[in-house]
């Protein structure tokens, strides 16, 4: 049972942290609290290195899952019961794969398969913007200025707003959602006694997993498919780093390794599709 829960809520919401976040901080918190059966302010450093030791050894969780983890723990340890810890621990060595990405065939297929207009457009508007999947279920209406082709990616990753270039084609198929649906502030709403909220993010991955294609689909691999798509249609990098919302330019340049054709401007996505 975790101590000063109250404390770590207050804390979370002065940073003005995502709420994945807050549920990945409370689980790692949890599974550590579980490990030892004993709360969390008793737990000694000694502990604490056997038990990364274990997520290393025995579970053999990867190295970003076992830093995930460490990270998660140590804010709690450090803001919520102001008690300061260093691991010393040997992490397994970061494993260099380079993800199975889409198609442009394989995103055709994907909006062949959608059940209706909701999920389609749902589908190409996070492809056809290259949003993150949390971006993509908080967008509202009022985010999409159709006059100057441009949406309002509201409180992004690290808590920033910015503006992504929408194309004509993906403009012309939320225009026809609207008239469809007519939402009236959530764009991809769903409704609970009378009220309008979020769509869960998990809503958007259970959909993915039928969309009948063999290579592994999810949110994020439409996203990774939109950027070495518009490096090979052209787009520069650094406007693919403002579009996708990377903080740091060596984040967006591993794409570089997939996309080898380069040029200057970036396309129009869907209309490529046919």
């Amino acid at each position: 049972m975790l101590v000063q829960t109250q404390l770590f809520h207050d804390e979370i919401t002065l940073r003005r942290y995502s709420e994945r976040t807050r549920k990945s901080y409370l689980y790692a918190i949890n599974q550590l609290v579980k490990h030892y059966n004993q709360p969390i302010d008793t737990v000694s450093d000694i502990q604490l290195r056997a038990y990364f030791r274990y997520l290393n050894l025995d579970k053999g969780l990867s190295r970003a899952t076992i830093q995930l983890q460490l990270n998660d723990i140590h804010f709690y340890f450090e803001h919520v019961l102001k008690r300061h810890f260093t691991i010393d621990m040997c992490l397994p060595r970061a494993t260099q794969k380079l993800p199975q990405v889409l198609s442009k065939q394989d995103i055709s297929q994907l909006l062949q398969h959608c059940p209706n207009q909701k999920y389609h457009t749902m589908i190409a508007l996070c492809y056809g913007c290259g949003l993150r999947v949390s971006e993509l279920v908080n967008i509202k209406v009022a985010d999409i200025d159709g006059q100057r082709q441009l949406l309002k990616v509201c409180q992004g990753k690290g808590a920033k707003d910015r503006l992504v270039i929408i194309s004509p084609s993906l403009l012309n198929l939320l225009r026809h959602y609207w008239l469809k649906y007519r939402p009236p502030t959530w764009l991809f709403g769903v409704y609970y006694h009378g009220n309008t909220y979020p769509l869960d993010v998990s809503t958007v991955g259970k959909m993915l997993k039928k969309a009948g294609i063999t290579k592994p689909c999810s949110p994020h691999s439409l996203r990774h498919a939109y950027a070495t798509h518009q490096l090979a249609a052209g787009m520069l990098l650094n406007q693919l780093q403002h579009q996708l919302g990377h903080k740091s330019i060596k984040t967006t340049e591993r794409y570089l390794h997939w996309s080898p054709d380069l040029g200057h401007k970036g396309g129009d996505l869907l209309a490529d599709l046919g």
